[in-house]
Parts: C-alpha cells; structure tokens; sequence
C-alpha cells in the first residue's frame, strides 16, 4: 500500500497544455447577461464554468458571488478538469493531450484515474541533467486475457488507471505528460507528487463502489434508472513493520484531510483511489510487524 501526497498545480506550475480554454465566452463586468447564460472565469487558479440564474444580471462577479444568487457553478474548465475533482469530469480533447509541469519540488510519482487513450508518455527534462526519466506505457488491458482464443477474439479494453512511481528526484525537472490518441483522449484525474510506503498490502482486500444514481418506481410498477456518479472505496489489510508504527502513523495522520491517491497495487487496475480514508487502526501484533488496517472512500 503506497499513499501519493499531490502537488497542487496552479497556474504558475503548469506551464502549457494543448487543451484550449475557450468553452464558453469569458465573464465581462459589463455585459449583461440572460438567464442560463454560460461564461468562463479565467483569472488565476479559477478557471470555472458558471451559468448564469437571472436575466438582466449584469457586473455581477460569478466568483464572488458565493450565495449563487445571479451565478451558478457547473464545473472546472476543459483544460482543468484533470487536475480537480470529481473525478467523473473529464478533460477530453481531439487528438491527445499533451500537459507540461514545471513543479519545482521533487516529483517522485504520477498517477491518472478514468483515463481513456492509447498510450501515456512520461518525459522528465532537468535543465543541468536533460533527460532523466523517457517511458510510455500502454493502455491496452490484459485483464482477462488468459487464452489464445481470448487474445485474438475478445474485444480490446482500455486501462483506465495508471500509477509510476520512484520518478528520479529532481527537485528543478521540467514534466511532460502526453495521452496519446488517434481519436480523442480523456482524463479525469491526473497528480504528481511524492509517495511514501505504507506497508504491505494483504490478500483478502475488499474493493467496491457507492452508485449515486436514483432508481424511481411509479404506481405501475416501472422502475425509471436515473445515472448518477459513484465513488470507489476500499477495506484493506496492511502489514507494517513495527519499528515503522510511527512513522506510518504520521503519514497517515498527514494526509488525514488532504485527498491522496492510495495505491493497493500499482499492477493490478481497479486498485487505485483518489480520496480519502474514514479511519485505520494499526494493532502492533508482535515486535517484528503489526497490521493497519484501512477504510479508503473514493471522491465521485
């Protein structure tokens, strides 16, 4: 079990992104605006979509309008979908995406969540060093591929998960992510940061998720299924050794109200969440390890 501690990227570290932030009109002071009027708000570390919920509704400022009197909150941005939640939102662009970093701290891990695209390609430049990490990696799943039958005939599925860690760290390298496509790439949730070990996770690990949708039935007996959003969650069993107790009591103590990327096995999709844990106990079972255990709520 690995925990992500994210940078946060603002305006200042991402330094470019081929995803154009043109999806509505920018917000003006003067003009006036009518009812479910969509605008973008632009400024520094905003980048919001907000609707408008009057007409006539004219130099008032969406961003501080926090009783969303005149101004409603849709969602991030198409360029900054992939650096918030939820992370059912999607940046999607023609083509791939392609995002440059400039984090200025050390990076030593990098995951995306509800990700669709062919392949991801990870450049690390240090601009004393030049080029010290070069990868791509496929997003072809072998889930389920277990024979030659099942290799040539079973439809062609797509990783939706991807975790590198132990990124070389350089504390001044510049970080270039591209989602390769021939179509369109999508990405829900993309973080860099550094990742600390919480121990080792154990079989018999629980993985599942909290549907949002709504199901309605009317006098008739029809039931009408309204699509909602879900979040992951998981019930995982960590061995730790114990000379860690309080090291990994910190970590976690750390990341407590900060929603982190949790990695039960960075191998095997469907095992990385990005939100939060309800609670762990660590039972110091004997001198030599102890278990912790993990209850992780995913963010929709």
């Amino acid at each position: 079990m690995k925990v992500i501690q994210s940078h946060t990227i603002t305006d200042s570290t991402l330094t470019s992104s081929t995803v154009t932030e043109a999806d509505y009109a920018a917000w003006l002071i003067g003009t006036t605006y009518a009812i479910d009027a969509y605008v973008i708000v632009t400024t520094p570390n905003i980048h919001k979509i907000y609707k408008s919920k009057q007409n006539s509704n004219v130099g008032n400022n969406p961003t501080t309008d926090t009783s969303e009197t005149w101004w409603e909150f849709i969602s991030y941005t198409n360029r900054w979908k992939m650096f918030n939640a939820p992370v059912q939102q999607q940046t999607i662009n023609s083509g791939g995406i392609a995002v440059v970093i400039t984090p200025a701290a050390i990076t030593t891990a990098l995951a995306l969540i509800n990700t669709d695209c062919a392949s991801v390609t990870i450049l690390m430049v240090d601009p004393v060093e030049g080029t010290v990490f070069n990868q791509t990696y496929s997003m072809i799943s072998d889930s389920g591929i277990t024979s030659w039958y099942d290799y040539f005939f079973t439809a062609i599925v797509r990783k939706t998960q991807l975790a590198v860690l132990g990124l070389p760290p350089y504390g001044a390298a510049v970080i270039t992510v591209t989602l390769t496509d021939s179509v369109s790439a999508s990405c829900g949730f993309m973080t860099i940061g550094t990742y600390d070990t919480i121990g080792d996770s154990q079989y018999g690990a629980s993985f599942g998720i909290v549907d949002y949708s709504t199901k309605t039935t009317d006098a008739s007996g029809n039931v009408t299924v309204t699509a909602g959003n879900f979040s992951d969650r998981a019930d995982v069993d960590v061995i730790i050794e114990t000379g860690r107790f309080a090291q990994v009591k910190s970590v976690l103590t750390a990341v407590r109200s900060t929603p982190s990327v949790w990695i039960t096995e960075e191998d095997t999709e469907g095992t990385i969440i990005y939100g939060f844990f309800k609670e762990f106990d660590i039972i110091m079972t004997n001198p030599t390890v102890s278990l912790c255990t993990l209850q992780i709520e995913g963010l929709t």
